[in-house]
């Protein structure tokens, strides 16, 4: 009941009453009428307090909101907007410079769709497929211990390698992200020069690094996730990658 309401009630209710008490007592009177609009007063008073007791006057809900955790961040071979998290650009947990690693002894991957090839790591496996949408072409890399599979289930493997191939739709770059931040210097892949971009969670949960060229009249994305125990050897790996990639 609203308290309007119940001030409405209040305000009508000795005149109503002291009719109804004159139409049912009236051989009673000047014998118990005092006494009885007495009663009469003492059980609105009684209910007017119950009324306000029980009545909800705005209080609302105390109890306090669950925090949402920060999700971690996935891999994502598409770079920019492929994630669903905002990571800080600039984390206290930054990998800082890392050096390429030595490509001696590694294996060979030689495309088969497109004229394009690269060293990596020996024991890691690579292969490709092309996404779900149509939009992109994409060869995988992970590493000895990973059983996930090739396709689009491995873009969401924790630490794994990724180039793609745009091959429809529109196309960006990791300098049009804020999200991202160009790493000092330049890289050369397939003897383009190119900007190497990272990207940490704020959690340093996951780390990633990224690099896009146009090479062949095709919309290249190179693109790293690895955790935060293994993210510096990842790193160093990665980079031996670009180095060693080529196209004919």
């Amino acid at each position: 009941m609203r308290f309007y309401e119940v001030i409405g009630i209040w305000e009508h209710a000795g005149r109503a009453d002291k009719s109804a008490v004159g139409t049912i007592n009236r051989p009673l009177q000047g014998a118990g009428v005092g006494c009885w609009r007495s009663w009469l007063a003492a059980f609105c008073v009684f209910v007017l307090v119950s009324l306000f007791t029980g009545c909800d006057v705005g209080g609302g809900n105390t109890s306090s909101p669950t925090a949402s955790s920060v999700p971690t961040l996935v891999g994502s071979p598409k770079g920019p907007g492929g994630v669903t998290v905002t990571p800080s650009a600039s984390s206290s947990c930054s990998i800082g410079v890392v050096a390429p690693a030595s490509i001696t002894g590694w294996n060979r991957y030689r495309d088969r769709r497109f004229p394009f090839q690269f060293a990596f790591p020996s024991g890691w496996r690579a292969g490709s497929f092309t996404d779900d949408s149509g939009n992109d072409y994409i060869v995988q890399v992970f590493p000895p211990d990973s059983t996930t599979p090739f396709g689009q289930a491995g873009i969401a493997d924790q630490e794994h390698f990724a180039i793609s191939i745009a091959l429809s739709g529109s196309t960006s770059t990791y300098a049009n992200d804020p999200n991202w931040r160009a790493d000092a210097g330049s890289i050369t892949i397939g003897g383009v020069r190119s900007t190497l971009y990272d990207r940490t969670t704020p959690d340093c949960g996951g780390v990633n690094r990224g690099a896009t060229a146009d090479i062949g009249r095709h919309h290249f994305t190179f693109f790293m996730v690895s955790v935060p125990g293994k993210a510096k050897k990842d790193i160093a790996l990665f980079l031996g990658v670009l180095q060693s990639f080529t196209y004919s």
